[in-house]
């Protein structure tokens, strides 16, 4: 079983990457951006670190994102040694842009399956990731 789920994840893989080129994003950008659309972060390596990053490779990619004007980097008040991450608007735009590649994306990987068994590989991919180790 895990070696089907194993193909099925690696042709998701492919067609996000693919979806998220589309647009000009690789898929790590597209994550700590994700992670930013929920509001300003004022920890870099805990953004990171959510995505499974090191503190080195979240600064060059936050660097790049900075320097494509898809987030920007502020001093925090009253800490001006303290950086706070936000998406621009051009990053806001891009990010939706992707979000929408990627949910047709899901769309074809499940179309073969119908409502009642999709919303079944919901629910058993939900409870997996609920219990995992």
């Amino acid at each position: 079983m895990t070696a089907r789920l194993r193909s099925v994840l690696g042709r998701a893989e492919s067609l996000d990457e693919r979806a998220l080129a589309e647009v000009g994003l690789p898929v790590r950008h597209f994550a700590l951006m994700e992670r930013l659309a929920g509001g300003p972060v004022a920890r870099q390596h805990e953004l990171g670190a959510a995505i499974g990053l090191d503190r080195t490779t979240t600064a060059t990619l936050v660097r790049r994102l900075d320097d494509r004007g898809l987030v920007r980097r502020t001093p925090m008040p009253g800490n001006n040694r303290v950086l706070v991450l936000e998406l621009t608007p051009a990053g806001a735009s891009l990010l939706a842009a992707a979000v929408g590649r990627l949910a047709e994306c899901e769309r074809r990987l499940l179309a073969p399956l119908d409502p009642d068994e999709r919303a079944l590989l919901r629910r058993a991919l939900d409870r997996l990731v609920e219990v995992a180790p």
